[in-house]
């Protein structure tokens, strides 16, 4: 069992951290595009000042999300529960930035895309890798978790969270930002539909 790491708090909420998220969260252009990043930088350093109270004193606003539909290059719909840039996308990178390294770590070997330096190129030459490895296995089984993230219980996460980090403001900071969003009679709902789909396939199929 690793040992528990604290005070994690203390490193989001530092100054120095909190303008560096700022930064990271307006990558790639982000500013030109939306109008509430150019609000908020027209009074950056106060905003960030109030951050910092907010993280340390525990005092959020409410927390309020948008859903949006996101098509993506191979024909998929993603929906997107997306918060407001100030204070909740500045502060997951700000979070980020002090757990992520230790978060990494922890993953497999095999985990890419998200994952700093194992993006997609990374995943194929580590699959060149073991199939030259293994020549006698010669097939791969190609499968997908409909609505993935959506799905996974808040509990799991936040058992994890507790076996990693004795922090128990941070375990709160935690289920604000990230854990207050639920979706369960979507997924219920959806999860039914996608099972009288498929009964309604295996059907046909037998007819034939």
């Amino acid at each position: 069992m690793p040992k528990r790491k604290g005070h994690i708090i203390e490193q989001v909420a530092d100054m120095d951290n909190l303008r560096a998220a700022d930064k990271e969260a307006q990558a790639k252009g982000k500013a030109k595009r939306n109008r509430y990043i150019r609000r908020h930088n027209m009074r950056a350093e106060e905003d960030l000042q109030e951050l910092q109270r907010m993280i340390l004193e525990e005092d959020w606003p409410e927390v309020v999300y948008s859903k949006l539909v996101v098509h993506n290059d191979s024909g998929k719909d993603r929906d997107i529960a997306r918060q407001h840039f100030y204070p909740w996308k500045i502060l997951q990178h700000a979070i980020i930035r002090v757990i992520g390294l230790d978060i990494y770590r922890n993953l497999i070997a095999d985990s890419f895309a998200c994952v700093p330096g194992k993006g997609l190129h990374y995943g194929v030459k580590r699959l060149k890798m073991m199939l030259r490895r293994y020549p006698e296995y010669r097939y791969f089984w190609k499968a997908d978790c409909k609505k993935y993230y959506q799905s996974i219980p808040h509990s799991v996460l936040k058992a994890n969270l507790e076996r990693r980090f004795k922090d128990k403001r941070f375990i709160r900071l935690m289920e604000i930002t990230i854990l207050s969003y639920t979706s369960e009679q979507d997924i219920l709902e959806l999860l039914e539909d996608e099972q009288s789909k498929t009964e309604k396939r295996f059907a046909n199929r037998c007819k034939h």
